[in-house]
């Protein structure tokens, strides 16, 4: 009897294990039936939101379904990107958000809600972005050496103004210090939204930043480029040497756009996604388009962008130690 219940229940279990794995088939193979999801934890009109909701219409096109973005900001990315770990690993919620933040979040902010390398998978690069260094044209400076060698004459006093402790905008002003001996008067801000109206406004004398916000500033003569943290110099400001050009080793961080998926995602379902963003970010309008804001629109295999996210956390790694830096 007792032989005959232990069949039974194991007949159950196989019944049961099957009627799953068949549920999972046929939901990977009716991939999308209903509107994805691109989570964004940053404001509307920012530049991975800007990018998203190119990219969801890109996606609704080649897969035939809605893409939606959805913002969710806060707390250096961590309170969206939290949401994508707590959504259903199925396929119909992405994140996409500033690389970067896989690096510094771990180190600045714990406990995290999440683990990165454990509960997201990369799925594609979006977007490179390049950061440039900015001064105020009050600033008497017309190039990078000369800039290196007013702040030393004046140490501490030049204002740098940032997208708050543990932004990479902080990170760059760490780093340029950390290089060349710079001292500056770190002045923290939410976002670079708030640090050109400072500039423009004498508080603040030198950021770094992405050149679409600062191109018509620079244009009106009231802010200047100094160099830009790219390997070679960008269409959009050849005038602009790399800060390789202009300092003789890489002082700037520069970052992209990235997508991932929750950890479980069926690998199908990410092959088909990461397919459709090479078509997607291939396209000569989009390739046009990014180029006049700055941007480089390239989609990546999972893989090579993992290999990013890592060489990032050992050198972000390294400056945060190096330096100390810590949110208070």
């Amino acid at each position: 009897m007792l032989a005959a219940l232990k069949k039974w229940a194991l007949f159950g279990l196989l019944l049961a294990t099957t009627a799953a794995w068949t549920e999972s088939a046929v939901a990977q193979t009716n991939w999308p039936a209903r509107p994805v999801k691109i989570m964004v934890p940053y404001p509307p009109g920012t530049g991975p939101d800007v990018m998203a909701r190119l990219v969801a219409e890109g996606l609704a096109k080649e897969l035939n379904t809605s893409f939606i973005v959805d913002n969710k900001p806060g707390a250096n990315a961590i309170i969206g990107t939290d949401a994508v770990v707590k959504a259903p690993a199925d396929g119909y919620t992405f994140l996409l958000l500033d690389r970067l933040t896989l690096s510094v979040n771990p180190l600045l902010y714990q406990p995290l809600p999440f683990d990165v390398r454990k509960d997201l998978v990369s799925v594609s690069n979006i977007a490179d972005v390049n950061l440039y260094l900015v001064t105020s044209a009050q600033l008497p400076v017309n190039d990078f050496a000369s800039f290196v060698q007013y702040v030393k004459a004046n140490p501490g006093k030049v204002t740098f103004g940032t997208g708050g402790v543990g932004s990479i905008m902080h990170l760059n002003m760490e780093l340029l210090q950390a290089r060349t001996g710079m001292e500056f008067l770190h002045v923290p801000y939410k976002a670079l939204a708030e640090v050109i109206p400072a500039m423009l406004g004498g508080q603040v004398q030198a950021t770094s930043g992405g050149v679409e916000a600062l191109l018509p500033h620079v244009e009106k003569g009231s802010l200047k480029l100094l160099a830009v943290g790219a390997p070679k110099r960008a269409p959009i400001t050849p005038q602009v040497p790399t800060i390789l050009e202009a300092g003789g080793a890489d002082m700037l961080l520069s970052t992209s756009y990235t997508l991932h998926a929750k950890a479980g995602t069926p690998p199908d379902i990410l092959a088909r996604v990461n397919a459709s963003l090479f078509k997607v970010l291939g396209s000569p309008e989009l390739q046009a388009w990014t180029a006049k804001r700055g941007l480089h629109a390239a989609a990546s295999k999972p893989a090579d962008l993992d290999a990013q996210i890592a060489i990032d956390s050992e050198r972000v790694g390294k400056l945060i130690r190096e330096r100390g830096i810590r949110v208070q």
